[in-house]
């Protein structure tokens, strides 16, 4: 065993001895592994100990966990959970109770080809998350190759989006069954914020003075999760195009909400989730005959036609929140006049 890695260990008073949780690369880790631990027995769980203590014998679902958790700190919250959810629903029932060592190639192409379903264009990734959790184990030196070696799985590429207009933006709106959904569409599409950030909005987000929305925090599934998508501690003001304004005006004139509560709600009155505006915007473009367009797509074409106005690279990431070439942003920052200008100048392509 390498002298550089760090033993994890925690008392078990019942055995009156310690048990096992496996060497680390750095004392993070360790450290880490040993609060998790200490957590799932404060629940009553008992915490996964290392019975082989040679190389790779640990077993796949404990070092899996690890490298996922680990991962938590790098990525958004919504990329993190799509990791986790991969793992403990595709990956850990067929590799779980496996060691390290003991998993071969042949393994991973069994699980490949007859335990993924046939076809999802989901099965890039989970193999991605499986091969990126068998090189970690390759660097921290307990397997000596990756057994993840199908040929062009992981760079398995999106197909090119359909390019939509402005025009077909209005067949869908005019296609809307209430000024509720019509307010979302133009959130969306003149905002250019990201579906999950127009459903964390409170009615205290709108400022119809300033024609602006501020976008402090984002839903992923049915959670309330604070900040953007990439970053947490993110708070955009996004200047709206007048045709958002009136929309939301007529929306909120109509429900009547007040301050802190959602600006958008299911059926029920709670905030509205994913799920359900997504079936809602598969109505509105199933009536149209518009099926390839997703709710997605109001956000790229936002962003299209906010970047043909002029805006400069940094005023178009600020806008739209993206996380590249941060250290650029920060020495060209996106003033909220400059924004509201090129939005009015925007607003003429949706009249």
């Amino acid at each position: 065993m390498s002298t550089k890695k760090h033993r994890a260990r925690i008392w078990n008073p019942a055995a009156q001895k310690h048990d096992d949780l496996g060497y680390y690369e750095t004392p993070e880790e360790r450290d880490l592994v040993i609060a998790q631990a200490r957590l799932e027995r404060s629940q009553g769980r008992l915490p996964r100990v290392i019975e082989d203590r040679a190389k790779g014998g640990e077993l796949f679902v404990t070092f899996a966990e690890r490298t996922v958790l680990d991962r938590k700190r790098r990525v958004s919250p919504s990329t993190w959970t799509n990791y986790n959810s991969m793992l403990q629903r595709w990956i850990i029932p067929t590799f779980g109770q496996m060691k390290l060592r003991d998993i071969r190639s042949r393994d991973v192409d069994r699980w490949f080809n007859h335990v993924l379903p046939e076809g999802s264009p989901s099965n890039g990734q989970r193999y991605a998350v499986l091969s990126l959790i068998m090189r970690r184990a390759v660097i921290m030196e307990e397997i000596t190759s990756n057994p993840c070696v199908l040929e062009g799985v992981s760079a398995t590429k999106s197909k090119r989006r359909p390019t939509w207009s402005i025009k077909d933006f209005h067949v869908l709106v005019e296609a809307a069954a209430d000024n509720q959904e019509r307010a979302l569409l133009w959130v969306l599409a003149g905002s250019g914020c990201r579906i999950g950030e127009a459903l964390a909005l409170n009615v205290e987000d709108v400022d119809l003075g300033n024609g602006d929305i501020t976008v402090k925090a984002h839903v992923v599934g049915t959670t309330m999760v604070e900040g953007t998508k990439a970053h947490a501690d993110q708070i955009r003001h996004l200047s709206l195009l007048p045709q958002s304004r009136e929309a939301i005006k007529i929306h909120l004139e109509e429900c009547k909400r007040v301050m802190h509560q959602p600006l958008f709600t299911h059926s029920r009155g709670g905030r509205m989730h994913y799920d359900t505006a997504r079936r809602i915007f598969d109505s509105i473009r199933g009536s149209r005959g518009l099926d390839a367009f997703t709710i997605h797509d109001l956000r790229h074409l936002a962003l299209t036609e906010f970047g043909k106005t002029g805006a400069t690279l940094a005023e178009i990431m600020q806008r739209g929140g993206h996380s590249d070439m941060r250290t650029a942003l920060r020495y060209q920052h996106a003033s909220r006049e400059r924004d509201r200008a090129l939005v009015e100048k925007m607003a003429q392509a949706f009249s």
